[in-house]
């Protein structure tokens, strides 16, 4: 029906159209220039964020360095190192880690988890913890562990003095073994020599990066070397607990120093490497995501269009007096189509199922036959509108015919089947004299004749009446005849019993190339099922 309006309004359709894409095109322009430069100075600010946030860790790992040296460099720390770690003095110690520990909470500063002290033999002879929560313990005798297995015992025990080992970033996991925290923690080990420059331990300072977040600018991650991610949970920032982090493996491949990675059209990923130890990398990055801005310039074009809309509107006006006048003229003649249909149906209770399932047969038929390319270009969405609208009237003609003869129980004789043959023609002419007379411009009243007509013509040549032979026959009715077959074998009759679905198939499949259009019945072959389900639910 929608093709029928552009038809009977082309003039006032291409003027509406040419006057929008106009507007369209000023739109567009105007609002994605805005776009690209409210994108430019949010890029402008990102790379800003990323460079402080650079900057940032940078400063915070050159502090945890500077922190493990003030703590080895202590006179008291020497002391206890020279004295073999000597009991007397572990208390004084415990006592200073303590304090450093408390003294980093009450700057804010909850990286730090734990100090330790290991002998030679691996064993922790001094362990503070930071609990997290403003709590900070030192470790019982009976609490404390041998660390001979650990990677950062063992490398650190190579090292030469002031030198310092770097642990890779992880969840504090060694040798399937789970330290606390289990959260993402660096630490770094020097060696610990005493006043003959004899090695007799290690220093350790661990860190929980969950709390270098609390500095870095909102949707910021660390990528490490490992390939691992660490972000901020957003659903549960807690970093009184050092911090809720996300610790998984990383989807991004980074292969530049610096850079975007795209992941959608409004998504991506802006990132730098930080060298935050000598031959120690991380990438930070910072997820961006401009579909806010995306739905701006959204909005704003929508502002943009309902101005357009009312302007439009003006030029509407001028048009919608034909187009309503079209409108009735639609009505008018669907309720002559309704009409006429209804008076077949007065004849026989039956035939209303009877329209209804071979109007939708014959509209899945023609939506199969679509997809073939010969017939691409004629069954249109107009064509399979109108078959719609004009398939209930194929036996209008019926209404010539005399009870005697449509209502019979029985089967027809020779003379009386003659006579039944002769409602294609009164239905024929029917129509026509409305074409004749009234000339209307809808294709639906030809494709209602054609149907009318000829749908009881045969592909062979050998229906009825005018005995018209493949392709002489209108497509239309080439389709509509296999449908009001395929309803005729499946309905119960006097004369007959109805018969499954199954046995239509095979008959229909039979009769290609002579009842029926070879193309038609692959096309039915193909949406069979479909059929079944039309005829289940209009049975009668």
């Amino acid at each position: 029906m929608s093709m029928k309006l552009i038809k009977q309004n082309k003039t006032y359709i291409s003027i509406i159209i040419i006057i929008t894409i106009l507007f369209l095109l000023v739109i567009n322009f105007a609002v994605s220039r805005k776009y690209e430069l409210e994108v430019e100075l949010f890029n402008k600010t990102i790379s800003a964020e990323l460079l402080s946030a650079k900057e940032i860790i940078e400063s915070y790992f050159f502090d945890f360095k500077e922190d493990l040296f003030f703590i080895k460099e202590l006179l008291s720390i020497e002391g206890y190192v020279d004295s073999d770690f000597e009991s007397v003095d572990k208390d004084k110690i415990e006592k200073i880690f303590y304090a450093f520990m408390q003294d980093e909470f009450a700057k804010g500063q909850l990286h730090y988890y734990q100090i330790t002290i290991l002998d030679t033999s691996g064993y922790e002879v001094v362990r503070v913890d930071n609990k997290g929560d403003g709590r900070t313990e030192v470790a019982l005798n009976s609490e404390l562990q041998n660390k001979k297995d650990r990677c950062y015992f063992q490398e650190a025990m190579k090292l030469e003095k002031d030198q310092v080992y770097v642990s890779p970033i992880g969840l504090n996991i060694e040798w399937e073994e789970i330290e606390a925290p289990h959260k993402p923690v660096i630490k770094l080990a020097t060696p610990l020599f005493d006043s003959k420059n004899e090695k007799k331990g290690i220093l350790v300072l661990s860190m929980c990066l969950s709390g270098i977040f609390k500095y870095l600018p909102e949707n910021t991650f660390i990528q490490t070397e490992e390939g691992n991610l660490i972000a901020l949970n957003l659903d549960g920032v807690d970093l009184s607990e050092y911090g809720s982090v996300n610790f998984t493996k990383s989807e991004y491949v980074f292969n530049d120093d610096s850079g975007l990675l795209y992941i959608s059209d409004v998504e991506f990923i802006r990132y730098s490497t930080v060298e935050f130890f000598p031959d120690k990398r991380l990438v930070v990055a910072i997820y961006q995501d401009i579909s806010l801005l995306s739905e701006s310039l959204q909005r704003l074009k929508l502002n943009y269009l309902m101005f357009c809309a009312a302007f439009l509107g003006l030029i509407l006006i001028v048009s919608s007096i034909g187009i309503l006048r079209f409108h009735e003229m639609i009505k008018a003649q669907k309720a002559i189509i309704f009409s006429l249909a209804k008076l077949t149906e007065s004849r026989d209770p039956e035939t209303g199922y009877h329209l209804e399932r071979t109007r939708s047969y014959s509209v899945a038929l023609a939506r199969e036959l679509r997809n073939n390319k010969k017939y691409r270009k004629i069954i249109t969405q107009e064509f399979i509108d109108d078959l719609y609208e004009v398939a209930p009237l194929h036996d209008i003609g019926k209404v010539g015919i005399p009870d005697s003869i449509l209502l019979k129980d029985s089967r027809l004789t020779d003379e009386e089947y003659e006579k039944m043959k002769k409602h294609v023609l009164i239905g024929e002419q029917v129509l026509q004299d409305i074409i004749d007379r009234f000339q209307p411009k809808q294709s639906f009243f030809i494709m209602a004749r054609n149907i009318c007509a000829y749908h009881h013509e045969k592909y062979n040549g050998q229906g009825y009446l005018k005995g018209l032979k493949r392709e002489e026959i209108p497509l239309e009715a080439r389709i509509f005849a296999l449908a009001d077959a395929y309803d005729a074998i499946r309905s119960k009759r006097p004369y007959k019993e109805a018969l499954p679905h199954v046995e239509a198939v095979r008959i229909i499949k039979s009769d290609s190339g002579k009842h029926f259009d070879p193309d038609i019945v692959e096309a039915f072959l193909k949406c069979e099922q479909e059929f079944k389900e039309i005829s289940d639910t209009y049975k009668y």
